[in-house]
């Protein structure tokens, strides 16, 4: 019978970032929210750890998993800067560069690549997809794509008892390592390693780089409501925000028709509404609706418009122990003729 000491966690004072969840249903459902695509960018920092994901340069989503939603959380940041420093001067040597002042610059924070839907394979193994529960005690060995996993029966006299909720322990040591779970549930205990990746420079769609025109605050349960009646054979969505009624209106064209949603500013939909500048703007309805989950589990939505027509949703998630974040960014679609000064980000 295998000893539960085998799969204790890293030690922290020796290891770049250890983390314990009692309850890993949170973290699944936040990444249940951004997993459109296979891989995702962990950036892990003192103050959580943030999953990115892109495509086609038009949608940048993020969820933000703060140091609260864990039960301990550890990140060696002296270790991080060592490591940082070591790959920022191999980079700079093998772009015959000289590590003059970059150093000053070191970050922190630690980002590697990671398979998005391994990871939450990895994270439901106990459960499933459709959150039953589906072991009841064995002792097996499997491999799947691009994860090693161990799964033993640990014995009767476990005290755990977590009344089917899989706790996980984390563990990574750092660029080139794989990114360790420990996930156990009701005297099971299964080790997953999964292969990382070294980050290609992100996808930055830059919404802060131009100020916020628009911004409001909008109960879900009216943009669920909204995004149900959108026209499915529609290219494109309009959002128009104004200082005026209709002050927020929500638009689409396809085969069947028009379908077109105004909101007032009545306080049982907005809790505030800001508008300094009156736009309205297209965008790609396909790269809209993958934010529906997030919405779904959502209490509130942000809604913000920078100067140039990038769009911000801001998703409030409740979890038992804190409120997470989920954010997408979209680039609106714009034509040749109404580019300004060359920008190049878009989606077309």
């Amino acid at each position: 019978m295998a000893n539960k000491r085998e799969y204790s966690a890293a030690d922290p004072e020796q290891t770049l970032f250890t983390a314990k969840l009692i309850n890993v249903r949170p973290l699944v459902n936040m990444l249940r929210t951004i997993s459109f695509r296979p891989r995702a960018l962990c950036t892990i920092s003192p103050v959580g750890i943030v999953f990115t994901v892109e495509d086609s340069r038009c949608i940048v989503a993020q969820a933000y998993l703060r140091t609260t939603l864990f039960a301990t959380f550890n990140y060696n940041t002296h270790l991080a800067h060592e490591q940082n420093k070591v790959q920022q001067q191999a980079a700079s040597f093998s772009q015959d560069r000289e590590d003059s002042s970059e150093s000053d610059g070191i970050n922190e924070a630690t980002q590697i690549v990671l398979p998005l839907d391994n990871l939450i394979e990895c994270l439901t193994l106990f459960y499933g997809p459709s959150g039953a529960g589906s072991l009841s005690g064995f002792t097996s060995s499997h491999h799947v794509t691009g994860v090693q996993s161990t799964s033993v029966l640990l014995g009767n006299s476990n005290p755990l008892d977590l009344r089917g909720a899989t706790t996980a322990h984390i563990a990574f040591n750092g660029p080139g390592s794989d990114f360790e779970l420990m996930l156990e549930e009701r005297g099971i205990i299964s080790v997953c390693r999964l292969a990382t990746f070294v980050p290609e420079p992100p996808v930055d769609l830059e919404f802060s780089r131009f100020p916020v025109v628009q911004q409001l605050i909008i109960r879900s349960e009216w943009l669920r409501d909204a995004f149900n009646e959108l026209d499915p054979t529609s290219e494109a969505v309009t959002i128009s925000i104004s200082a005026s009624a209709p002050y927020f209106r929500i638009s689409t064209i396809g085969s069947n028709g028009s379908t077109e949603m105004t909101y007032s500013k009545d306080e049982k939909i907005l809790d505030s509404f800001f508008c300094n500048v009156e736009q309205e703007n297209r965008y790609k309805l396909s790269q809209i609706l993958k934010c529906k989950q997030a919405l779904a589990m959502s209490d509130k939505t942000k809604i913000r418009v920078n100067q140039r027509g990038f769009l911000s949703f801001q998703f409030m998630i409740p979890t038992d122990v804190d409120v997470s974040f989920v954010n997408f960014v979209y680039a609106p679609l714009l034509y040749a003729d109404e580019l300004v000064d060359g920008t190049e980000t878009h989606c077309v």
